[in-house]
C-alpha cells in the first residue's frame, strides 16, 4: 500500500500542449539538424507530388506516366525515412543527459516518447506542405509552359491537384511518425541513471 502512494506521488503530468512546447525548443536549439531532416522530407513529397501533378495533367492528355515512375517515388520516401530514422536517432544520442535529468525529475516513459513523436510530426509536416506545394508548383509551371496552361487548369484537374496535396501531407505526417516510432521508444526505455553517466 505504501509503495502504491509513494508511485502516485512521484508522477508529474506532463500534458500534451507542455510536450509540444518541449518539442517545438528542442528543434529551435537543434535547428541545423532539424532543417536537414525536414528538408529530407521536402524532397521526397515534392518528388511525389510532382508526379502525381504529372499523372494527372497527362491523364487529361489521354496519355498516363511510366509504371517506374511510381517505384522511383517509393525509393525516394524509403530514403526519406531511413533519414528521418538516423536523424532522430542521433538527435538521441546527443540528448542522453538530457532525457536522463527529465527522467530522474519524474517524466514517464510515455512523456519521453511523446516529446520525440511530436518532434517527428512537425518536421515532417513542414517539409510535406512545402514540399507538396513545392511538387506542385514545378509540374504545373513545366507542363503549362509546354502544353498550355488549358491543359494543365481543367475542370477536374484543380480537385484532383488538392487531393494529391492533402495525400502527400499525410503521408510525409505518418512517414515521419512511423520512422521515428523505434528511435523514440529506444528514447524512452533508457535507463535514467546510465543515460546520465553517458559521455558524448
Amino acid at each position: 500500500m505504501a509503495k502504491e502512494s509513494i508511485g502516485e506521488i512521484g508522477k508529474i503530468e506532463f500534458p500534451l500542449s507542455e510536450a509540444f512546447r518541449y518539442s517545438l525548443e528542442s528543434v529551435r536549439k537543434r535547428f541545423t539538424r532539424s532543417l536537414i531532416t525536414a528538408f529530407s522530407v521536402l524532397l521526397g513529397i515534392a518528388f511525389m507530388v510532382y508526379l502525381l501533378t504529372v499523372g494527372t495533367v497527362l491523364r487529361g492528355q489521354n496519355m498516363a506516366p511510366a509504371a517506374y515512375q511510381y517505384w522511383m517515388v517509393a525509393i525516394a520516401l524509403l530514403i526519406c525515412g531511413v533519414g528521418i530514422i538516423n536523424s532522430m536517432l542521433m538527435s538521441i544520442a546527443e540528448r542522453y543527459k538530457e532525457i536522463g535529468t527529465i527522467k530522474c525529475l519524474g517524466a514517464t516513459d510515455e512523456s519521453v516518447l511523446k516529446i520525440f513523436l511530436i518532434e517527428a510530426l512537425m518536421l515532417g509536416l513542414l517539409g510535406g506542405v512545402i514540399g507538396a506545394f513545392l511538387g506542385w508548383i514545378s509540374a504545373v509551371i513545366m507542363y503549362g509552359f509546354q502544353l498550355g496552361w488549358a491543359y494543365v487548369f481543367t475542370p477536374g484537374a484543380l480537385f484532383e491537384y488538392l487531393y494529391n496535396i492533402g495525400i502527400a501531407i499525410l503521408t510525409a505526417a505518418g512517414l515521419s511518425i512511423l520512422a521515428a516510432a523505434y528511435p523514440a521508444y529506444y528514447a524512452a526505455k533508457l535507463d535514467p541513471v546510465e543515460a546520465l553517466r553517458y559521455e558524448v
